[in-house]
């Protein structure tokens, strides 16, 4: 039985230091909970991969 595809957006964000962003993952989460991550996320029906990563970005970060 095949799995449907998944569309996924991530990103390491640098800024002009060279600092890298990560998050930690919420002790709730169901997959890798209190670990470091970059951000990312699914990409939405008919959404492209690069309007997906900018959306991640803004939920994630504000």
């Amino acid at each position: 039985m095949s799995q449907p595809s998944l569309r996924v957006a991530g990103a390491l964000v640098v800024d002009a230091d060279g600092r890298i962003f990560f998050q930690m993952r919420s002790a709730q989460r169901k997959l890798f909970p209190n670990t470091w991550d970059v951000v990312g996320g699914d990409a939405k029906p008919g959404e492209t991969v690069g309007a997906a990563l900018a959306r991640e970005i803004t939920e994630k970060t504000g």
